[in-house]
């Protein structure tokens, strides 16, 4: 919800697709519904698949394999970080900051996604 918020309050025009788990986020992924390009935020604690099975299923799945992807999580455990990296995740965003710093972090996201070339 504050994601949306931010969003939102940011009038950039983004569309964001909220998925409940890991299996749900693949099916969106795997279907025409999203066209490219478009950034993928994922916690890492969800219900079902986890995070990081949902990175490793993205980056194992030609058709996905080069989405941007940004992990926030509430986990700062320096493995969950170091293997969020593994996959090549453009960037790991703590929850665990004040609401003003979760805001400006969510802001850097929308000021990437107007600023970079995504892949088709």
């Amino acid at each position: 919800m504050f994601v949306q918020r931010c969003l939102a309050y940011c009038g950039n025009g983004a569309v964001l697709v909220v998925a409940r788990d890991g299996e749900e986020a693949l099916e969106i992924l795997s279907t025409e519904v999203l066209t490219h390009p478009y950034v993928i935020v994922t916690d890492l604690n969800m219900p079902g698949m986890s995070g990081h099975e949902l990175i490793e299923r993205i980056r194992g799945t030609a058709k996905l394999r080069s989405s941007v992807i940004f992990v926030l999580s509430s986990s700062r455990l320096e493995e969950d970080i170091e293997r969020s990296y593994r996959y090549n995740i453009a960037g790991y965003i703590s929850k665990d900051i004040s609401t003003e710093e979760l805001a400006a972090s969510i802001r850097m996201l929308v000021s990437f996604c107007q600023s970079v070339h995504l892949p088709n």
